[in-house]
C-alpha cells in the first residue's frame, strides 16, 4: 500500500493586516540584538524568507517589484496582567539579495506597520489578526503556528508556502533565546577528491527531495557528517527520501557540501504536544547519527531535538527543508 496522505497537524494562525506603512532604504540586515525581557511582549518573531514577484509575503509590497528576498521583524504585544493581545509593531524589509550575504542590496526598502491584534477560535485552529478592523481591500498576511516559537507564512489558500534551497518561509521566535551574533562566518571543509554518491537500489523511487540552509546544530553535525569548525553560519542539506514499489519507506541519501550520507527511516506518530503529529525518523547506516523531523503536510519537513520538540532557528536561518523539484 501506498504512503496515504497523512492529516495535516493542527495549526495556529496568525493573520496580519497593515493599518499604516512607510518604504523607506534601510542598511542590510545582520543578526539583531536579542530584545531585552519584557513582561508586555508576548513575543519578538524574525527571519528571511524568499519573495519574489509572483509570490509576495506582504501584500504591502507593490506588484511587479524586484523582490528575491524579504527580512522579518516584529514584536507581539500582551496585556502583563491578564495576557490579552494589546498592539504589534513590525519592521520589516525586502529586495534583492547582496551576493555572499544574508542582507540586501542597498539595505532594501523598509516597511513599517503598528496596530491592534486579536485572538480568534477557528474550526481547527486559532487565529491571530493583527489590525482585524482593517478595511477588506487591506489583504492579511498569514502565519501558521507550528510551535511556541516558530511560525510559518501561509498563502491565500491557508497552505504553508514553499521556499527554497537558500530559504523556507519560516520565521523564529528569538527574545526568549541568547544567540551570538557571527560577524566572520567560517568556511565549511572541503574533501579532496569528488564526493562519491551512491546510486540508487533498483525498484525504488523518490518520494521527496527537501532542501534547507539550518544553523550549525550538534544534532546537524552528527546525522550530516558534517566537520565542526570554527564561526559556522550554516549547514546546506540535500535530503532524498525513497520509497519501495509498495509506497513503504526505501532508504535516504543526505548530500551536502562535504559530506555523502545514506540510511533508513521510517514513520511513527506523535509527540509530547500533539499526539496525531507525523514524525519521519532516519538512521544513518552506520548507526551513529539518528534524527527525526515533523511533517505537518506534504512540502515540508521540521527538525525535531532528542525529545521530538521543535528546534528553534534564529533571525537568519530555520530549522526547515522545503520540497524542491525531483532529480
Amino acid at each position: 500500500m501506498r504512503i496515504p496522505s497523512l492529516r495535516l497537524m493542527t495549526l495556529a494562525i496568525f493573520t496580519l493586516t497593515a493599518c499604516t506603512y512607510a518604504k523607506t532604504p534601510i542598511s542590510a540586515t545582520t543578526i539583531p540584538t536579542i530584545e531585552q525581557t519584557n513582561p508586555k511582549i508576548f513575543g519578538v518573531f524574525e527571519g528571511i524568507t524568499p519573495c519574489s514577484k509572483e509570490t509576495r509575503p506582504l501584500s504591502q509590497i507593490p506588484q511587479g517589484t524586484d523582490c528575491e528576498e524579504m527580512i522579518w521583524h516584529f514584536v507581539l504585544f500582551q496585556n502583563p496582567s491578564s495576557g490579552e493581545p494589546t498592539t504589534f509593531e513590525l519592521t520589516s524589509s525586502y529586495g534583492l539579495s547582496q551576493p555572499n550575504s544574508t542582507g540586501l542590496i542597498k539595505g532594501g526598502t523598509e516597511i513599517k506597520m503598528k496596530g491592534m491584534w486579536e485572538i480568534i477560535t477557528g474550526k481547527n485552529f486559532e487565529v491571530y489578526r493583527l489590525n482585524p478592523d482593517t478595511p477588506d481591500d487591506a489583504e492579511p498576511v498569514s502565519f501558521a503556528r507550528i510551535g511556541n516559537d516558530v511560525l510559518h507564512v501561509l498563502n491565500k489558500d491557508g497552505a504553508l508556502m514553499v521556499g527554497h534551497a537558500s530559504w523556507s518561509y519560516t520565521i523564529n521566535r528569538t527574545d526568549n533565546r541568547p544567540h551570538e551574533p557571527i560577524t566572520n562566518a567560517g568556511s565549511v571543509p572541503v574533501p579532496d577528491g569528488t564526493l562519491v554518491v551512491p546510486t540508487a537500489r533498483p525498484n525504488i523511487s523518490v518520494l521527496g527531495v527537501f532542501e534547507g540552509r539550518t544553523p550549525c546544530h550538534d544534532l546537524v553535525f552528527d546525522f550530516t557528517g558534517t566537520p565542526r569548525y570554527a564561526n559556522c553560519l550554516k549547514v546546506k542539506w540535500r535530503l532524498t527520501l525513497y520509497q519501495d514499489a509498495a509506497g513503504e519507506p526505501a532508504g535516504y541519501l543526505f548530500r551536502g557540501t562535504s559530506s555523502v550520507r545514506q540510511g533508513t527511516w521510517t514513520i511513527i506518530k506523535g509527540t509530547g504536544q500533539d499526539p496525531d503529529a507525523t514524525i519521519y525518523q532516519l538512521r544513518n547506516d552506520d548507526h551513529k547519527g539518528e534524527i527525526s523531523f515533523l511533517k505537518p503536510d506534504e512540502n515540508h519537513l521540521f527538525l525535531l531535538d532528542e525529545n521530538l520538540d521543535l528546534l528553534v532557528g534564529d533571525a537568519l536561518f530555520s530549522y526547515t527543508l522545503s520540497r524542491v523539484e525531483k532529480p
